[in-house]
């Protein structure tokens, strides 16, 4: 990720999944902390999630 434009790519792609209650994405950082129900989705999900949208997770 190297701008805002990543962020909110990377926070969209996550809050898309089903199951997810909510993803904050630390550009400095560069981690998304995310809070979702365990039974709805998963670890993996939500890194191939990122992965498609075109980052690294």
């Amino acid at each position: 990720m190297a701008c805002g434009h990543c962020v909110m790519a990377v926070k969209k792609a996550i809050e898309n999944l089903e199951g997810v209650r909510s993803a904050e994405v630390d550009l400095g950082k560069k981690e998304a902390v995310v809070e979702y129900d365990g039974e709805k989705t998963d670890l993996d999900k939500i890194r191939a999630s990122v992965r498609e949208a075109g980052y690294k997770a």
